[in-house]
C-alpha cells in the first residue's frame, strides 16, 4: 500500500516533547477509552468564512476544503496517529444519543490532496435526506510512521442570517455540536477570529464564554489580518487583540496571528505559503509582536506545548474518571452475576441475592450500619424526613417514628381537653408529655391530624350529669353508674384508631420502600430480575402484611372499644389518688369556711360558696367519674402505645423483614419459578459482554496511566508562553 502523502517535519513540531506521554493518551483512544471518558484534542472554532479549514491546514499541511460552504454541514475529526505500518480509516459516525450503526467508507490510501474529495464523499451520504447540517461526524483516522499523536476537530461555523440552505434548525445543530466539543474539560479550543470584522460582530467569542467560563483553555488565532488597511483604527483594535491587551478579550493562553493563502495563492506549495506569511509579518505593526505569537511555525511549537501541558495538568483527574468508570462497570457486573442458564445456575444466582438480602436486611433491623449500603455517618440524602437516605438506616428511621407517633397519641389522641377546674386553661398535671425533640419536628408532617378542641370543667360537669341521670342503675343515691366514666373514655379515645392506622401504613410503607431499596442495591434497578422479585415476592409479602397490621390493630382496640376495663388495682388507686389530690386543698378551704368563716374575706366567702353549691348541685359524683375516666385513659394510652409498637410493628412486621428472601426459599424452587424470577434477557446477556469489554478497554487504558502515578514531572515551557502551574503528578 502506498504511503500516506502527509508533511512529517511539519507534524514532527507538533511532537517535539515527552512523546511518551502523548504515546500514553493515544493508548487510551485505543483500547476505547475515550468511549467512556474524555481525553485531550484541539477543536478548532469560529464563524462562517472565519479562515477555521486554513489555519487546520496550515497546522497539519493537510488540505483541507476551503470553498465557501463546502465543509461546513458537519464535524470532522483529523485523527493523527504514529504506527509502523501506514493506514487509513474513515467512518461515519452517529451521536451517542442514535441506534444508528457506524457506516464505513473503502478507502485504501489518501494523499494530503484528497481531504477534499472524501469530504465531499461524506457529504453526499451524510446529508441524504435533504437537511443543511448533520449531526453525524466524519472520522479521518490516518497512522503511519512519521505521524503525530493529535486529533484536530473542524465544526461548522456559526452563522448570523439565515437562507434557504441555512435554516434556524441548522443553526441549533451547530450549536449542539459546539457543545459537545468546547464544554469537555480535556479540549482545546482554538477560536478563530477573522481580522475581516469586527470582533463584536462575531459569535465565536460569546461561544467560547459560554463554554470556558474562565478562558483557560482557549488560545485565540486570529486570521486575514492582510486585509487590514495599513494604519487604520480596525487595525490598531486587532494588534492590541493580538497582544493580550484587550480586557473584554483577554485569553490565559493568549492571541496568535495567522496569515493563510489568499484566493490567488491557493497553488502555493505549503513552503511557498509559509514564506509569504514570514515576509508579511516583517512589516509594521505586526513585526512588533513577539515572533512567538505569529506564524504558523511558533503556532505548531505553541500548540504542542500546550497540548502536552493540558495533558500533564489534566492527567491526575484523567486517571480519576478513568478508575471511577472502571469501578462503576465492575461494580455492574457483578450485580449482572455470572451468566445463567441451567437450574442450578439460576438458583446459584437468587441463592446470591437472597444471602445478601438477609445480611444486609438484618443489619438494618439490628442497627448495624456498617456496609456500603448504608450510605455511612452522612448519607448523600440523609436528613430526618422519610427520605431514600434515612430508609436505608430502618431501625434508627422505625424508632423516630414510633417516637413520634407517640407524641401525636399523647397530644392529638383524645376527642376534647377538659380545662382546669380553676380556670379556663389546660391542666399541665394531667400529662406528662414531654416536648418532641427538635430534630424530630421534621416527621411532624406526616401525621396530619387535627387539635383536640377544649372544653370547660363546668360545661363536662353539666353534660356529665344529664348522662349520669339517663344512665342511672341500681346504685345508691349521689354516686354514679360507672359506665358513664367508660363510655367517656371510650369517646376519649376515639382517635386512637385513626392515628394509629396512619401510623401502621406509614410505617409499612417505610418497611416497604427500604425492602425495595435493597432489592435495587443488590440487583440492579434496570433488570428482568428486580422486577420479577418485586412483582412474585415482594409486593404479595407486603400485600399479606396490610391485611395482618389491620387484624392486629382491630385486636388491640376491641378492649377499649368495647370491653370491661381491666386496670391494675394498685396502679389503678395511685393514679387516681394522685388525682384527687390537687383536689384537697379546696375541700380544706370549704371546712375551714364553715367551722371559722371569720377567717375569710367577703369576697373569699362568697368565691367559696358558689364553688360549694355547684358541687352540691352534682348530684352523681360526676367529678369522681371524670377522674376515673381520665385516670384509665392515662393508663390505657401508654398500654395502646407500646402494644402498637412491639405486638403490631415489631412482632407482625419488623422481625419478619429478613424472612421477605431467603436461601431457603430459594432452596425450595421448582425449576419453573427459578426460570422466572432469575432468568436472563437477550438485552442483559448483551449488557454483561459490553461490560466485559468496557472493563477490558478501561483496564488497558488505566494501565498505560499508571506510570504516572507519584512520578515528578518537570516543567520545560518557557514562562513567557506557558502559564507557571505544578506539574508534579500527585
Amino acid at each position: 500500500m502506498e504511503d500516506v502523502s502527509l508533511d512529517a517535519d511539519a507534524l514532527g513540531q507538533l511532537q517535539a516533547e515527552q512523546k511518551e506521554l502523548l504515546d500514553t493518551v493515544d493508548d487510551l483512544r485505543k483500547h476505547g477509552v475515550d468511549r467512556f471518558v474524555d481525553l485531550p484534542q484541539i477543536v478548532v472554532v469560529g464563524d462562517q468564512s472565519s479562515g477555521k479549514s486554513s489555519v487546520l491546514e496550515a497546522i497539519s499541511r493537510v488540505r483541507f476544503p476551503v470553498k465557501d460552504g463546502l465543509c461546513t454541514r458537519f464535524a470532522t475529526e483529523l485523527v493523527l496517529r504514529a504506527d509502523s505500518r501506514t493506514s487509513v480509516a474513515v467512518t461515519i459516525e452517529p451521536p451517542t444519543s442514535s441506534n444508528r450503526a457506524v457506516q464505513p467508507f473503502s478507502e485504501t490510501r489518501l494523499s494530503s490532496e484528497e481531504l477534499p474529495r472524501l469530504i465531499e464523499d461524506a457529504k453526499r451520504k451524510m446529508l441524504v435526506d435533504g437537511s443543511g447540517f448533520s449531526e453525524d461526524v466524519l472520522r479521518v483516522e490516518i497512522r503511519g510512521p512519521n505521524l503525530t499523536q493529535l486529533t484536530l476537530v473542524d465544526l461548522p461555523g456559526f452563522y448570523h442570517s439565515e437562507d434557504e440552505n441555512q435554516s434556524a434548525a441548522g443553526r441549533q445543530i451547530v450549536d449542539r455540536l459546539a457543545a459537545r466539543y468546547m464544554s469537555r474539560d480535556n479540549t482545546i479550543i482554538l477560536a478563530i477570529v477573522s481580522a475581516r470584522n469586527q470582533v463584536i460582530l462575531q459569535a465565536v467569542l460569546s461561544k467560547v464564554k459560554e463554554h470556558d467560563r474562565n478562558t483557560e483553555r482557549t488560545l485565540g488565532i486570529i486570521t486575514k489580518p492582510d486585509l487590514l488597511a495599513p494604519g487604520s483604527q480596525d487595525e490598531e483594535n486587532f494588534v492590541r487583540l493580538a497582544k493580550n491587551l484587550d480586557r473584554s478579550h483577554k485569553l490565559t493562553l493568549g492571541w496568535h496571528v495567522l496569515r493563510n493563502r489568499t484566493d490567488g495563492e491557493q497553488h502555493y506549495t505549503h513552503e511557498q505559503r509559509d514564506n509569504t506569511e514570514q515576509e508579511f509579518f516583517m512589516s509594521a505593526p505586526w513585526s512588533s509582536m513577539p515572533s512567538r505569537n505569529r506564524g504558523v511555525d511558533s503556532l505548531r511549537v505553541k500548540l504542542s506545548k500546550t497540548l502536552l501541558q493540558h495533558i500533564k495538568d489534566n492527567l491526575p483527574g484523567l486517571i480519576h474518571d478513568i478508575e471511577d468508570s472502571l469501578n462503576d462497570r465492575q461494580r455492574r457486573l457483578r450485580q449482572l452475576g455470572s451468566p445463567r442458564s441451567t437450574p442450578d445456575q439460576l438458583r446459584s444466582y437468587l441463592d446470591h441475592i437472597a444471602s445478601q438480602y438477609q445480611r444486609l436486611s438484618r443489619d438494618a433491623v439490628e442497627g448495624n450500619y456498617g456496609d456500603e449500603f448504608f450510605g455511612g455517618l452522612y448519607p448523600e440524602t440523609g436528613g430526618i424526613h422519610t427520605g431514600h437516605g434515612r430508609i436505608r438506616k430502618l431501625r434508627g428511621l422505625i424508632r423516630d417514628l414510633n417516637r413520634t407517633f407517640a407524641y401525636i397519641l399523647a397530644t392529638k389522641g383524645s376527642s376534647f381537653i377538659i380545662l382546669s377546674r380553676q380556670s379556663d386553661e389546660r391542666d399541665d398535671n394531667a400529662s406528662d408529655t414531654p416536648a418532641l425533640p427538635q430534630f424530630l419536628q421534621g416527621l411532624i408532617d406526616q401525621y396530619t391530624f387535627d387539635e383536640p378542641r377544649e372544653v370547660s370543667f363546668e360545661s363536662i360537669t353539666v353534660d356529665l350529669e344529664r348522662l349520669s341521670s339517663e344512665n342511672q342503675g341500681n346504685e345508691f343515691p349521689g354516686t354514679s353508674n360507672d359506665r358513664v366514666a367508660i363510655q367517656l373514655f371510650q369517646h376519649q379515645s376515639k382517635p386512637w384508631e385513626r392515628i394509629a392506622h396512619s401510623h401502621l401504613k406509614l410505617v409499612l410503607d417505610t418497611a416497604k420502600a427500604f425492602v425495595e431499596t435493597l432489592m435495587e442495591h443488590i440487583i440492579g434497578p434496570n433488570t428482568q430480575t428486580f422486577a420479577a422479585i418485586l412483582r412474585e415476592i415482594i409486593h404479595p409479602f407486603f400485600d399479606q402484611k396490610v391485611s395482618e397490621l389491620e387484624n392486629k390493630l382491630e385486636e388491640l382496640l376491641h378492649h377499649y372499644k368495647s370491653g370491661y376495663p381491666q386496670p391494675l388495682d394498685a396502679e389503678f388507686r395511685s393514679l387516681l389518688s394522685s388525682r384527687r389530690r390537687k383536689n384537697l386543698t379546696e375541700e380544706a378551704l370549704r371546712d375551714l369556711l364553715a367551722t371559722r368563716p371569720e377567717v375569710f374575706t367577703d369576697a373569699g366567702r362568697e368565691e367559696l360558696t358558689n364553688r360549694q353549691n355547684l358541687s352540691q348541685s352534682s348530684g352523681f359524683g360526676v367529678e369522681t367519674l371524670i377522674d376515673k375516666s381520665e385516670t384509665y385513659y392515662e393508663m390505657s394510652l401508654r398500654t395502646f402505645t407500646d402494644n402498637v409498637i412491639v405486638l403490631a410493628i415489631e412482632n407482625c412486621l419488623v422481625r419478619d423483614l429478613p424472612n421477605v428472601f431467603t436461601t431457603r426459599t430459594v432452596s425450595r424452587m421448582e425449576p419453573a419459578k427459578l426460570e422466572q424470577l432469575a432468568s436472563e434477557s437477550q438485552e442483559i446477556q448483551q449488557e454483561r459482554t459490553e461490560l466485559k469489554d468496557e472493563i477490558d478497554a478501561l483496564a488497558r487504558g488505566l494501565e498505560s496511566c499508571n506510570k504516572y502515578r507519584d512520578r515528578p514531572m518537570t516543567c520545560e515551557f518557557p514562562s513567557e508562553q506557558i502559564p507557571e502551574s505544578d506539574c508534579r503528578l500527585t
